[in-house]
């Protein structure tokens, strides 16, 4: 299957929101049950933090890309650290039960920004996304395996920290703007979780500028799992069935 990349925006400057996808669905599918979805991801961002391009995976529901609470996967790490698409890409076109991967976008977009893009899929197959916020040492925002369906549906969502590196805050650590330093890392073991934001570390990056606001807290919806939330959303995710 083939994406179609509709439009995106430039990296922004001054402030930056992540928006979650947003994917829409045809009413009619043909014999073979394959239906198109359109997918939009804004940025919501309250500070200067770009959204890499989207690492998505069209995939069964036995099929984990990510999930919070567990260690991330070397491909979800290769795009939370350094927004290595291509090795996410390769891995999850390789694995059973992936119907298809790809890469929802061109660059990164800022704060305001978006990126529209589309993909085929069967009704009930699940879709998993992981977008790195670029002046981070290896946050990202996403969803993880979320029933795509007949209806429309839009995810606010804020930031998980994937638990691969030290949140150092260091320019020498960040390969987006605020630093442009790329596969330079501080290991750390911990697991996928809620990301406090940028604190405001010894010698690192300036929180006025680069970090986003709201508390964490944590929404379902009706044909989700339990997606954690910021009360200000870094993203805005949703899904369309296209006619």
């Amino acid at each position: 299957m083939s994406i179609r990349s509709i439009s995106a925006t430039a990296i922004a400057a001054a402030s930056l929101v992540a928006i979650p996808f947003a994917a829409s669905a045809s009413n009619d599918q043909g014999s073979s049950g394959v239906v198109t979805y359109q997918v939009t991801i804004e940025n919501l961002a309250t500070g200067f933090q770009p959204l890499s391009p989207a690492g998505v995976v069209i995939h069964e529901a036995a099929v984990d890309v990510w999930s919070a609470g567990s260690p991330a996967r070397a491909a979800v790490a290769a795009v939370a650290e350094d927004a290595n698409l291509s090795i996410y890409v390769g891995t999850y076109s390789e694995t059973r039960g992936v119907r298809e991967a790809l890469v929802g976008g061109a660059a990164p977009f800022g704060p305001g920004g978006h990126v529209t893009f589309e993909f085929e899929a069967k009704r009930n197959d699940r879709v998993s996304i992981v977008s790195m916020l670029v002046n981070t040492n290896d946050a990202f925002t996403g969803l993880d395996s979320v029933r795509l369906g007949n209806q429309t549906q839009v995810f606010e969502v804020g930031a998980y920290d994937a638990g691969t590196e030290v949140n150092n805050e260091l320019a020498s650590h960040i390969p987006g703007p605020a630093g442009n330093s790329h596969f330079v890392r501080d290991p750390e073991g911990a697991v996928i979780a809620a990301h406090g934001g940028i604190v405001g570390q010894p010698g690192g990056i300036d929180p006025a500028v680069h970090n986003w606001e709201g508390p964490w807290h944590r929404s379902r919806s009706p044909q989700s799992a339990d997606q954690p939330q910021q009360r200000s959303p870094l993203a805005r995710q949703g899904y369309v069935r296209c006619p």
